[in-house]
This record gives structure tokens, sequence and C-alpha cells, in this order.
């Protein structure tokens, strides 16, 4: 199903069951109905209307991938949109072992950016072992990540999301874009929300990708993995891996999770209300504040992150990336749990490496 919104199913139950109720409040229904939905689709376009205009740019520009380039050094705007998948585990076959279906593997997370333009997806692969959370403090370092070592360098960079408070529609997220434009790392930014029920846009498709290969493949371990999101898409080469961190205990850390939520926390200001707003701008020419609006017919309102008299101590306080937060690991139950019940389910070259023998 697509249409998972609340609201249309709220709205067409009513619809449904108005038999009985006067004309004038059926055109109420109906016309609240159409309201929303005249917004859903005023939004779609504006959606589509970026990624067309980011596939322009690409062409111009010649970017033939995603790859490191400095910040703010190409004078071109560039779209990018990033969601998370729901979580696979591992080990995985397309012929399932009965037992199997009954305990927990190994989970691994799965985040992506995707670029409409090229088009082209990094997807982060998330172990178990490697994460602290879903929250603001990940999506953030993710993206971190993506601007320094797949970012075109681009000046001005508007962002597409959902709508999830706990790990995108947040405070965190917000004063990040801020400091990116107050360091110079972009000219501008804007973040952009679609609306609830209605957020079907390009990493769901290079998920669904990735996912039928999966679904085909026996994958026992994190380079399975890689090589089934690079196999996924083998002509055009879509979807593109990016390891966090390896399954073993002593493997290195590729994607550092910094703690952003101290990091910021005592340089900006919490704009109240922000659930309801569905766009928001940073630029260098209003540096420390926030332009938002509710919906695209809505005029923009500024809102200052930081005082005006202030920008010059955020700026000398905050130039560095925050402080890590270490992989936490699993847990001594849980590497018991893996090695007892999952173990005998794991390729033999990958049991060591997959469902490794407890540490104490």
């Amino acid at each position: 199903m697509t249409d998972l919104c609340w609201v249309c199913q709220k709205n067409m139950h009513h619809i449904y069951r108005s038999a009985n109720l006067s004309d004038e409040e059926k055109g109420e229904l109906l016309t609240a109905q159409q309201a929303h939905l005249s917004r859903v689709e005023e939004e779609r376009r504006f959606y589509r209307t970026m990624t067309a205009a980011c596939k322009a740019v690409v062409q111009e520009q010649g970017i033939q991938e995603l790859s490191a380039s400095p910040s703010n050094s190409r004078a071109c705007s560039m779209h990018y949109s990033f969601d998370f998948a729901q979580q696979v585990h591992l080990p995985h076959s397309p012929y399932q072992p009965g037992p199997l279906y009954f305990l927990t593997p190994r989970k691994v997370g799965i985040f992506g950016v995707c670029c409409e333009g090229l088009p082209q997806q990094i997807n982060y692969l998330i172990d178990e072992g490697a994460s602290s959370s879903k929250g603001s403090n990940a999506v953030v370092s993710y993206l971190h990540h993506f601007f320094n070592n797949y970012g075109v360098g681009e000046q001005h960079c508007d962002l597409h999301c959902d709508n999830c408070s706990g790990q995108n529609k947040n405070r965190f997220v917000l004063w990040y874009c801020a400091w990116r434009v107050l360091m110079g790392k972009h000219s501008s930014i804007g973040l952009h929300f679609m609306p609830p029920g209605h957020t079907k846009f390009a990493p769901d498709w290079c998920f669904g990708l990735l996912k039928r290969a999966f679904r085909r493949a026996e994958v026992h371990c994190l380079q399975d993995l890689c090589d089934v999101v690079q196999d996924s898409t083998p002509v055009k080469h879509i979807n593109r891996a990016q390891v966090v961190k390896g399954e073993a205990q002593d493997a290195r850390t590729q994607v550092d999770v910094f703690d952003w939520q101290q990091f910021f926390g005592h340089h900006f200001r919490t704009l109240p209300g922000i659930k309801k707003i569905g766009h928001f701008r940073f630029s260098s020419d209003r540096p420390g504040c926030m332009m938002y609006r509710e919906t695209l017919a809505d005029q923009e309102t500024v809102f200052p992150l930081v005082d005006e008299d202030k920008v010059a101590t955020v700026l000398r306080e905050l130039p560095n990336e925050p402080a890590i937060i270490p992989p936490p690991g699993l847990s001594l139950e849980r590497q018991n749990y893996l090695y007892k019940n999952i173990r005998s389910f794991v390729r033999e070259d990958a049991k060591d490496i997959l469902t490794p023998e407890p540490r104490y």
C-alpha cells in the first residue's frame, strides 16, 4: 500500500458514511478532502520540479557520480533526499531454514542519501554493534559524512525527507543546516518535509531495488550485503554501499557518529511548533537566521536561531566537529545469543565474522 495518510483515511471514512448527512455537510467533507489532496499534489510538483532541475544541473556540469569535492566550490544547486529503510537481518537465505524464522538474527540498518539528478544513492550499512540509535545524532552524522565524502561541492543545496520527528524533523537537524551555512560549507540550504502519509520518493525506489536483490541472495556478512547493494543495479550503478563499521569487534569505524546534540545545545534557539512547518531555508545572506513557511503558499517568516551580536561567538566556538560517540558494540547477552542460536545457520567462512565467540 502506498496511501497510508491518516488524514485521507479519516476523510474517506466520513465520506463513505455520509449517506444520511445533509448536502451541506457532504460538501464540507468533500471540500476538506479536495483541499488536502490539492496541497499534497502541490508538494509533489515542487519535489518533481527540484529533481528535474537537479538533472539539468548534472548534465550541464558533466557530473558522472557522487564523489568528494571541496565544500561550496561549485556554483550550482543540487538536490538530495534521505531516509531510513527497514532493517535487514543476517544471515539471510532465499531458502530460509524453518527454525531461523523464530530467532532474531544480527540486525543491519540502512540509511540512504539519494541524488536524483544522477540518479545515485549512497546506502549506509549500520551493523547492530555500530548503531547507537536512529535518532538525530545518527542522521546528522551520516549527512555530514555524505557531504564530506560524496557531495559534489554545490553552493546551494535542497534536501527532502519525511516527517519523522525523532530522526529528521527536529531542532538538531535544523541547527546542523544553519551551522553548515554559518561555517561557509554551503551558501544556502533548503530543508523540505513531504506531507505525512505521502512520502514515497527516490530513496524508496532505491531501497526497493536493493531489497529485491537481497531477497534472492545468500547474505552471511556485511561484505555479502555490500555486494548485494552494488549488484542490485549492475548497469547504471544507482545503489552504492558505505559500511559504517564492520561486524567484527575490532573492525575499524569508517563513519563516525558525533554528539551533535551536545555540540549545538548552548548556541542555538529552538523554534516552537516545527512539526507543522513544511519548509525551512538557511542562507548566508541572513547568517544565524532560519526562514520558514508552513506550506508553499505561505509567506516566509524569519526566526533568529542566533542573536546577531552572537554570530561571531558561534563562529569562534563551533569551528570543528563535535565529540565522537563510540560504537556501543554488542552486549555480552547479545553475543551469547548470536553465538549459541544463530551461528549454526551462518556460512562456514563467515561464522567468526558474524557470530564470533563472545568476549567477556
